[in-house]
């Protein structure tokens, strides 16, 4: 599943060009993929809301979401930010220098520091 669509990216990104719209969309795919698996299984949609704030629930008691003229249900901005970082991350470091790395002290397998804070208070945590 993308997060963000091709015109997201490539706006987030500046291009002015869509020679490499194959490989954006392979970074999209991949940057999807790792926010999701970072969420742990936390809802990443937007929640319908009652007037007074407070997140609607069906019949069953599971939160409502919001779709879109489409019908598909709308990603939470926080999570389109924070996979738009993550593409851009790809797009910048598709070589995979160092120059951007995640630190050291973080270990091997985190996502860059500003995508986790912009994600964590989302996150469904899990005990080991």
């Amino acid at each position: 599943m993308k997060l963000v669509t091709l015109q997201q990216a490539s706006d987030h990104l500046r291009r002015d060009t869509d020679a490499d719209d194959n490989d954006l969309n392979l970074k999209i795919e991949g940057a999807s993929g790792a926010v999701l698996r970072y969420l742990n299984g936390a809802p990443y949609w937007v929640p319908e809301l009652s007037p007074d704030g407070k997140p609607l629930l069906d019949s069953s008691g599971d939160p409502i979401y919001e779709t879109d003229s489409a019908g598909d249900r709308i990603v939470l901005q926080e999570v389109q930010n924070a996979t738009l970082m993550l593409v851009g991350y790809f797009y910048k470091e598709r070589e995979g220098s160092n120059e951007n790395a995640v630190p050291e002290q973080y270990g091997y397998g985190y996502l860059p520091l500003g995508v986790t804070a912009i994600l964590f208070p989302i996150r469904q945590l899990a005990l080991a």
